[in-house]
C-alpha cells in the first residue's frame, strides 16, 4: 500500500512558511527536513507494518498527539467534527446539558441542567460515563467528549453509565441549548443585589443589566455581588460588556498578545455603565476560569471591585478556529489574555513541562508585581488573586478531606438513588449518622490507595511493594479520629450534606433562593458591601 502526504498538511505548511516572513525562512531547512522524515516514515509504516494501517486514522493519531504536546485547547476537527463545531459556534448546535469533571479516568457528572436531555433521561448526577457509541471514554479530555456529545438538535447518541457499579445503557437525544446565563438574581439581605452568572453566552451582559434594573426598582441597594464561581467563560466580548456595567465606555479591559493575533487586540468597553458608584463585590474560586477571570481581573485592576474568594483557574489562553483542506477544521491557541495592569493570568506555562510532560507554573519569585490603578499590588501567572481570600472549608479540615474525597458527593448520590422521587427535607440525625458509618468506611480505603500510589511513586521493586502494599492502615485509630472530628463539626457538615441533597432535589432557582441563606461566602460578601470602610480599605494601597 502506498501512502502519499495528503495535500491539507502540505498547504497548511506552506500556507506557514508564506505567512511567517523571514522568520520562517530562517528555518527553512528545519521545516523541510522535518516533513520529508514525517513522510518517509509514514510511508513505510504503510507498506512494511506488519499489520493493515489506517491511514486516516493514523494521521489522526499523529495529528492529535502532536496538538497535545503544546496545550489542551489546540485541537484538530475531522469533517464531522468541523461541521459540528460550526453548528455550537453558530448557536445551532445539539447538547445533553450537563457539566462533567474527570475522576478515576472518566467523566463523572457533577452538574445537570433541569428540562434537557441528560435531564429528560435519568442521567444522574455522580454517574460515570465509560462509553459513548462503544466507543471507551478512558483518559479522554473533556474536549474530547464534547465532541461526541454535541451535535445536530435531534440527532441521538448511545451511552454507557456506572451508577455505584451498576451499568446502565441509555439513548439520548441531543436538544438545542437556551439556557440563560444568569441562573439566578434577587434581593439578598434587603438591599443586596445578587447574580448569580453560570456562563459567558449570548446577551449574558443584557440578563445582568435587566436584572440589576429590576432590582433598582425594588429598592435603594447597597451594593451588588456578582458570583463567578464555577464560572468556565465564555465569550469575550460578553465579558467586556459587563464590566462597562460597571465602569462605563471606553476602558481598556483586556489585551491580546501572540505572534501572529488577527482581530481586535485591545478590547474597550462599548456601554454605559448603569451602576457606576455601586459597591461591588465579585466572588470567585480556582473554577472560575477565562472570562470570568477577564472580569474580575479587569475590574480589580481598575479598583472598581473587591475579589472575594479562592485564586482563579487561570486561564488566560484565547483559541480561535482555523479551516484547513478537506472541510477540515483545527482549534488553535493564538494569544493570551491581559489584564489592563499588563498582567497575565495565565497559570500553566506549556512550553515549559517537568520530566514527566507535566506544564509548571510560575514559582513565587518568577510572578511580576503590577499596580492596580489606586497602586494596589498584583501578580501575574497564576489566575485571579482574591482581594479578601475565604476558605471555603471555614478552617475545618475534615471538611476539606470529606469535600476533597467525594465523600460528601458520593454520600448524597446513595441516598438520592435510593429514593430519587422524595421531596426534599433536611437532613436527620439518622442520615448524620449513617453518613459518618459511610464516611469512615469511604476514608479507610482512599488511604489504602493514597498508601500505595505513595509506594509506587517511591520504589521502583515492584517485588517489594507487593509484600508490604498488605500492610494496613491503623482504622481504629483512624475510625476514632474521624468520628471525632466530623462529631465536632456536625452543624457545618449538615449544612453542607443538605446542600448536596438540595442540589439532586430542587430545581435551580428553587436551589438557590434556600442556599444562599446558609452560604456563607454570599454572607461574607454582604457584610463586607455594609462594611463601607472596610470595603475601602481593601482598594487603597498599603500605607
Amino acid at each position: 500500500m502506498v501512502i502519499r502526504l495528503p495535500k491539507w498538511l502540505i498547504l497548511c505548511v506552506s500556507a506557514l512558511l508564506l505567512s511567517q516572513g523571514n522568520k520562517v525562512v530562517d528555518n527553512l531547512f528545519e521545516y523541510s527536513k522535518n516533513i520529508e522524515i514525517f513522510t518517509a516514515l509514514y510511508k513505510e509504516l504503510g507498506t512494511t507494518y506488519v499489520d493493515e494501517v489506517e491511514p486516516g486514522k493514523l494521521m489522526k493519531t499523529g495529528i492529535d498527539a502532536m496538538l497535545k504536546s503544546l496545550d489542551p485547547y489546540t485541537n484538530f476537527f475531522s469533517e464531522y467534527q468541523a461541521e459540528e463545531a460550526l453548528m455550537e459556534r453558530q448557536g445551532q448546535y445539539g447538547g445533553v446539558g450537563c457539566k462533567i469533571t474527570i475522576r478515576n479516568h472518566f467523566p463523572t457528572v457533577d452538574l445537570i441542567e433541569e428540562g434537557y436531555a441528560f435531564d429528560l433521561a435519568d442521567v444522574r448526577l455522580g454517574d460515570q460515563i465509560t462509553h459513548i457509541n462503544q466507543l471507551s471514554l478512558k483518559d479522554k479530555s473533556t474536549e474530547e467528549l464534547l465532541t461526541l456529545v454535541r451535535g445536530a438538535p435531534n440527532t441521538t447518541f448511545k451511552i454507557s453509565l456506572s451508577r455505584n457499579g451498576t451499568a446502565i445503557e441509555k439513548t439520548i437525544t441531543r436538544m438545542a441549548i437556551k439556557s440563560n446565563s444568569v441562573s439566578y438574581s434577587g434581593l439578598f439581605q434587603g438591599n443586596i443585589a445578587y447574580i448569580k452568572l453560570e456562563e459567558f453566552e449570548q446577551n449574558a451582559s443584557k440578563e445582568i443589566e435587566s436584572s440589576i434594573k429590576k432590582m433598582m426598582e425594588q429598592t435603594q441597594l447597597k451594593g451588588i455581588i456578582l458570583d463567578l464561581r464555577d464560572n468556565g467563560g465564555g465569550l469575550l466580548n460578553e465579558a467586556v460588556q459587563i464590566v462597562g456595567l460597571f465602569v462605563g465606555e471606553n476602558k481598556s479591559v483586556v489585551t491580546l498578545k501572540g505572534q501572529n493575533v488577527t482581530g481586535p487586540t485591545n478590547w474597550f468597553t462599548p456601554n454605559k455603565a448603569i451602576a457606576p458608584n455601586l459597591p461591588l463585590v465579585v466572588l470567585v474560586n480556582e473554577r472560575s476560569a477565562s472570562a470570568s477571570e477577564v472580569v474580575s481581573g479587569s475590574l480589580q485592576d481598575m479598583d472598581r471591585a473587591v475579589v472575594m474568594g479562592q485564586t482563579s483557574f487561570g486561564k488566560g489562553l484565547v483559541q480561535n478556529y482555523v479551516s484547513l483542506p478537506y472541510r477540515t477544521q483545527m482549534k488553535l491557541t493564538t494569544a493570551k489574555y491581559y489584564t489592563p495592569s499588563g498582567r497575565c493570568i495565565q497559570k500553566l506555562q506549556y512550553n515549559n513541562r517537568d520530566e514527566a510532560g507535566q506544564a509548571k507554573s510560575l514559582n513565587k519569585e518568577q510572578k511580576r508585581k503590577f499596580k492596580t490603578a489606586n497602586g494596589r499590588t498584583v501578580y501575574e501567572g497564576g489566575g485571579i488573586d482574591p482581594d479578601k481570600f475565604l476558605d471555603p472549608y471555614q478552617g475545618i479540615a475534615v471538611l476539606k478531606w470529606l469535600e476533597k474525597e467525594w465523600i460528601l458527593f458520593d454520600w448524597a448520590n446513595e441516598q438520592y438513588n435510593a429514593k430519587p422521587d422524595t421531596l426534599f427535607q433536611a437532613i436527620t440525625d439518622q442520615q448524620f449518622n449513617q453518613f459518618l458509618a459511610f464516611a469512615i468506611k469511604k476514608s479507610e480505603l482512599a488511604l489504602q490507595v493514597k498508601f500505595k500510589q505513595s509506594l509506587g511513586s517511591m520504589y521502583d521493586d515492584t517485588l517489594f511493594i507487593q509484600k508490604i502494599s498488605g500492610i494496613r492502615i491503623n482504622n481504629n485509630t483512624l475510625s476514632a479520629n474521624l468520628k471525632a472530628d466530623i462529631l465536632a463539626n456536625k452543624e457545618v457538615i449538615k449544612r453542607m450534606l443538605n446542600k448536596e441533597m438540595m442540589q439532586r432535589k430542587l430545581k435551580k432557582m428553587q436551589f438557590f433562593k434556600q442556599w444562599l441563606e446558609y452560604d456563607t461566602e454570599t454572607k461574607e460578601a454582604a457584610n463586607l458591601l455594609f462594611n463601607s470602610s472596610e470595603y475601602q480599605q481593601l482598594l487603597s494601597p498599603p500605607k
